[in-house]
């Protein structure tokens, strides 16, 4: 047999009743839906009384194949020219579709049901012919064509229904017809056909005695009955009664007008027939239910707040609990009861009306608080220290000192001028001096100079800007050697020919425990420089290995104690970096001790001179 039939397996076991549902829409996830419910071995798509057509069986049959449940298709109507046509609404198109069975409406005789067998089997039982593709796509391993060939014949199922009087007549000739696996009563249309029709609900004793004919017929050849059962009582009726002992392998319908409750305890499940989910399973979107349901009026226990996820923790808006890891946080109880929903959105949380409080005597914390504040006194701030206004520096040289000894490569001082002194040049005032007397200006991304207009993008450009100047002479030293000026001016010449510098640029942050001080000068040499500390000064000795070599000497002064053993430095390409530990952990507001204080008692950095 191909595997995958699962409505052929369950009848050939007989060890229970066969359950289905019928679909009367079209929709593939209507389809999923139906095959989906608990129980259900196969699912009829209704090509008869359903709203179902060709295109709409042929999207039903492989969805439903694909939920390891059995499709079965019921064709529109018993008639010639749908047995031998191969337009796709018969049903040798609904098994090259893929269905595990068919069921015949309108079954009139025992040639009748010949006919259908020879069209629904393959030779040498029946005509029908083998081409289509899709067929052994439903079963599952997928069978290959000689395969489904040799084995479809006794897998398929072919289900005639019984619902005229001309078949309750020929009962007995009808059930012994080879291939016709299952009889199906239809018991409206055959009460109908035999003058007593269902009413109310109500079964009158002549439908149920040809119902038994039905019942004897088929168990006498051997075959499998179905019944679509008009209330829950006829139902249980069927299950456990009537049929239990006569037939091993049963299908049973229960109509939809009837509860599930009505069935009372029988083990076997039985489903109501489905008008798209007029009492299908739906499931709940509230979060933290999920659960499927089919009594609306079923408690749901859910979170109505939205989850929350801060810091590592994990929780509802809705409730306290949070976890840290998210099976926890999965496994928290809902907080909220209420009634199962299919919405998106879960119901937002009622806010309780906050009473105000109307005492005469009642005082608002704000209230409170202010009068606090108020009654606090205040403290006036520190006046800070203003420093001393550092004089203007003189006036530059325009002309170098003639008795003072030019450094070799010496370099024009003037901006823009990029000339530099040979050693044993001889000077004279056709030397052309072109420079920028002005300052350097940087403004929303141009570079230009204040003496002149012209305005560049690019910093190499700006480097390249022609002087708009001329000097009759370069200026390379200036008045080195008044020592005064020198002095004044934070500059002079060592033996060696270094500049000598008397303040360099620095900034500085600090920690709880650490100060961070930057010494701004490029290039230091770091195999001749050395850093000394002492408990409250820092000794400084740094030459630069520049063309025009430069050397910082200083010790600064420092405004708290460090401990020595754990200060450490770095030299970088443009930076001395010292690292100071606080011997007490106090606050630095400045860096030197000798600076001016401002007044502030928080300091995190500041910058200046040294």
């Amino acid at each position: 047999m191909l595997q995958g039939c699962t409505f052929k397996s369950v009848l050939d076991k007989g060890e229970r009743v066969s359950m289905g549902v019928w679909q009367t829409l079209p929709g593939q996830n209507i389809s999923r839906v139906l095959a989906r419910t608990p129980g259900v071995d196969w699912v009829l798509v209704d090509c008869e009384h359903g709203n179902i057509d060709d295109s709409a069986m042929h999207e039903a049959v492989p969805a439903i194949a694909s939920c390891g449940v059995s499709p079965i298709v019921r064709l529109p109507d018993m008639q010639g020219w749908m047995i031998k046509n191969t337009s796709l609404t018969d049903f040798t198109g609904a098994l090259d579709a893929g269905a595990h069975g068919i069921l015949i409406p309108l079954l009139r005789s025992a040639d009748e049901a010949k006919k259908i067998v020879a069209a629904a089997k393959f030779p040498p039982q029946g005509q029908r012919g083998l081409g289509s593709p899709f067929a052994m796509e439903r079963f599952h391993p997928i069978p290959t064509m000689t395969e489904y060939l040799q084995h479809a014949n006794q897998s398929l199922l072919t289900i005639v229904q019984i619902e005229t009087q001309e078949a309750l007549d020929t009962i007995e000739e009808i059930a012994a017809v080879p291939g016709i696996d299952v009889l199906f009563v239809g018991p409206f249309d055959l009460g109908n056909n035999i003058g007593h029709p269902i009413i109310d609900g109500v079964m009158k004793p002549e439908l149920e005695q040809a119902i038994d004919r039905v019942l004897a017929a088929t168990t006498k050849a051997g075959k499998k009955a179905g019944f679509f059962a008009s209330n829950g009582e006829q139902a249980k009726k069927v299950i456990l009664q009537d049929w239990n002992s006569r037939v091993v392998g049963r299908m049973v319908w229960a109509h939809n007008t009837y509860p599930r409750s009505s069935l009372g305890p029988i083990t076997c499940p039985v489903h109501s027939r489905v008008r798209i989910s007029a009492d299908m399973a739906l499931k709940c979107v509230h979060q933290g239910c999920g659960k499927e349901y089919s009594d609306p009026d079923e408690v749901c226990r859910y979170h109505p707040g939205p989850p929350v996820f801060h810091e590592g923790q994990k929780g509802w808006k809705c409730c306290k609990p949070r976890f840290l890891t998210f099976d926890e946080f999965l496994q928290i109880p809902p907080c909220t009861e209420g009634k199962h929903s299919t919405t998106d959105h879960p119901p937002k949380i009622e806010k309780k009306e906050q009473v105000a409080d109307v005492t005469p005597t009642a005082q608002s914390l704000s209230d409170k608080l202010a009068e606090a504040v108020s009654s606090t006194p205040s403290r006036a701030p520190l006046a800070p220290q203003l420093a001393a206004t550092a004089p203007p520096p003189p006036a530059e040289s325009e002309d170098d000192e003639p008795n003072l000894e030019i450094p070799d490569a010496k370099p024009c001082r003037r901006k823009g001028c990029n000339a530099t002194y040979k050693k044993g040049q001889q000077r004279s005032d056709d030397e052309n001096c072109i420079h920028h007397p002005g300052v350097p200006i940087f403004h929303e991304g141009s570079k230009g100079y204040s003496c002149c207009k012209r305005r560049v993008l690019e910093f190499d450009q700006f480097m390249k800007i022609e002087g708009c100047k001329t000097s009759p002479r370069h200026l390379f030293i200036g008045s080195g050697q008044d020592n005064s000026k020198k002095k004044r001016q934070g500059t002079g010449i060592g033996k060696d020919g270094e500049e000598l510098l008397e303040t360099v640029r620095h900034d500085f942050y600090q920690t709880p425990t650490t100060v961070i001080a930057s010494f701004f000068l490029k290039k230091i040499d770091s195999a001749r420089a050395t850093v000394e500390f002492n408990p409250n000064t820092l000794d400084l000795d740094l030459p630069t290995d520049e063309p025009a070599p430069k050397r910082y000497k200083a010790s600064v002064p420092l405004f708290g104690e460090i401990d020595v053993q754990k200060s450490t430095f770095k030299i970088l390409g443009t930076k001395l970096e010292v690292s100071l530990y606080k011997a007490d952990g106090a606050s630095w507001p400045v860096f030197r001790s000798d600076d001016q204080r401002t007044g502030e008692i928080l300091q995190i950095g500041r910058a200046g001179r040294v």
